[in-house]
């Protein structure tokens, strides 16, 4: 099934308004914004962006820049097909992608209740926050639940992650204070409704792990570098890798664009807004190598054999074990031959005969590509012919080479 992401045309609007319907009721300024839409009106303000495979709309976003910072999601239609391949994450990624590009600060969303079994799990899933209530005073009223996606565009250390989670729960009115190796928090007494009981929780830390409390559980980095992407946690002893993949595989995986690469760019200025494919494929398979650093979040980059570095994404799981198992564990492994995957595996060494297998999200294409005179310039020892690890250095260096 070939996916498509683009902008709302005039033709899609009858099967939009459908599509949003469930919205309408608490937000009724939605058919007015999509007729303004549809019109050519406020363009400039209002954005409507779809998934659209086989001519049908499985997934719909309508927002508005709100300030040059915030975005406000006025409503995300879904239908029961993408609810069910979990289309609806990847078309929210994307949105998130898009967003993080123009340099938005935050997206505020009002869920209303009736839809919120099926719409709060995929905002979860991108790192949006549960913040609170909106209901009128009364006891039939239906209330929205507000959730908001924050972006930072910086790295921190992991030595500097509790002091920027103290800062962030000040930031959000909380009211915190010190607890042995860690603080605790809890709303502050002039937010909380007089019925409420409001509870310290706690955050601490345990050697290099991260504990909520209660319930007593694991913060791991990658969960939080979801909740404020583009943000990166970086560790001392982390490389980022680099995956090299030929030409046919790269197709299927990730938004390849025909251009020549010898242009100046592969992205002309409203890249953002092209009509770009959306692959359910999220699989890659190389050599067993930079396996010490490898985590769920760490970054990576994308080499394409004869064009260059092309694109940049994260690691979401990673599985090594010998061809025939990842056969038969993975249903995705059936994309690709048998035989190409059985020439990557260890020949030696502790990982003899195994195949490193890399789940990836957040892919983001560079705006031009990295060719591999550029690398050498960069790394004269630069080679591209096996997955390996990067230094954080050469990793940036070749992202700024890629998006200047």
């Amino acid at each position: 099934m070939k996916m498509i992401l683009r902008p709302a045309h005039n033709r899609d609007f009858p099967a939009l308004r459908k599509l949003f319907e469930l919205w309408t009721d608490d937000q009724p300024e939605i058919p007015d914004l999509l007729k303004g839409l549809s019109e050519g009106e406020s363009q400039d303000r209002v954005h409507c962006t779809t998934l659209e495979a086989d001519r049908t709309l499985l997934c719909a976003s309508l927002w508005t820049l709100e300030t040059p910072g915030t975005v406000r999601l006025w409503a995300l239609g879904v239908n029961q097909s993408a609810l069910d391949t979990g289309v609806d994450v990847r078309f929210l990624r994307e949105e998130i992608l898009d967003w993080a590009e123009m340099g938005i600060e935050k997206v505020v969303i009002m869920v209303p209740k009736h839809l919120s079994r099926t719409i709060i799990r995929p905002l979860r899933a991108c790192g949006f926050l549960f913040e609170g209530i909106a209901a009128e005073c009364a006891l039939d009223s239906r209330p929205r639940f507000r959730l908001t996606k924050y972006f930072l565009y910086r790295s921190i250390a992991h030595s500097e992650v509790m002091g920027f989670l103290k800062d962030f729960m000040l930031s959000l009115g909380y009211e915190v204070r010190p607890e042995g190796e860690g603080f605790g928090y809890r709303i502050g007494s002039e937010y909380r409704l007089p019925f409420m009981f409001n509870a310290w929780h706690r955050i601490t830390r345990s050697g290099r792990e991260i504990i909520v409390h209660p319930p007593a559980r694991i913060l791991e980095m990658h969960e939080l570098e979801t909740i404020f992407y583009p943000l990166r946690i970086r560790t001392a002893k982390e490389k980022p890798l680099l995956l090299p993949l030929d030409r046919k595989r790269a197709l299927s995986l990730i938004d390849l664009p025909d251009e020549d690469v010898h242009q100046g760019s592969l992205f002309h200025d409203g890249w953002l807004h092209r009509f770009r494919p959306l692959f359910l494929n999220d699989l890659t398979y190389g050599y067993p190598a930079g396996l010490k650093g490898v985590r769920k979040g760490l970054p990576i980059l994308f080499y394409v054999n004869r064009v260059g570095v092309v694109g940049s994404g994260r690691v979401e799981h990673w599985y090594l074990d010998e061809p025939r198992n990842l056969y038969n564990q993975l249903d995705e492994m059936g994309f690709y031959d048998p035989e190409d995957v059985k020439e990557c595996a260890a020949s030696s060494g502790p990982s003899a005969g195994k195949v490193l297998v890399i789940r990836f999200h957040w892919y983001r294409p560079l705006r031009r590509p990295v060719a591999l005179e550029q690398l050498r310039e960069l790394d004269v020892t630069f080679n591209p012919q096996r997955t390996r690890a990067l230094s954080t250095d050469l990793f940036d260096s070749i992202l700024a080479a890629g998006n200047t």
